[in-house]
């Protein structure tokens, strides 16, 4: 079985639903990372100061298939076509170690639904 990483970047106050969006899709385990996004035409305060915006990174590693579900998932649902909406993407794992047996089964449901 192949793996992929799934990224999700998202505005903190989207968090809770993308992760519900992420496990409706079928990713079984989400680590999240907060942290703070700047952007390329960001807006200054009266003291030459750029506003920083509040973040949410959620990663999951899923089944090479199933990354591509969850991809089109996040993007219909997330809104990501619109500016400020949030990014997402996917990497490919070369080796894999911490993945249960009940995870790996899983993942295989996931994917043979989509057969």
């Amino acid at each position: 079985m192949k793996f992929s990483a799934v990224v999700l970047i998202v505005p903190e106050e989207d968090e809770n639903r993308a992760v519900d969006i992420l496990k409706e899709a079928g990713a079984t385990g989400i680590t999240i990372l907060k942290g703070k996004g700047l952007r390329h035409n960001e807006r200054k305060t009266f003291l030459g100061l750029g506003l920083e915006r509040k973040e949410s990174l959620l990663l999951c590693v899923v089944e090479k298939l199933l990354a591509m579900r969850i991809l089109r998932t996040v993007k219909m649902q997330m809104k990501l076509d619109l500016p400020g909406g949030g990014l997402a993407f996917s990497l490919p794992l070369g080796s894999v170690v911490g993945i249960g047996l009940a995870q790996m089964q899983a993942f295989r449901r996931e994917v043979e639904e989509d057969l």
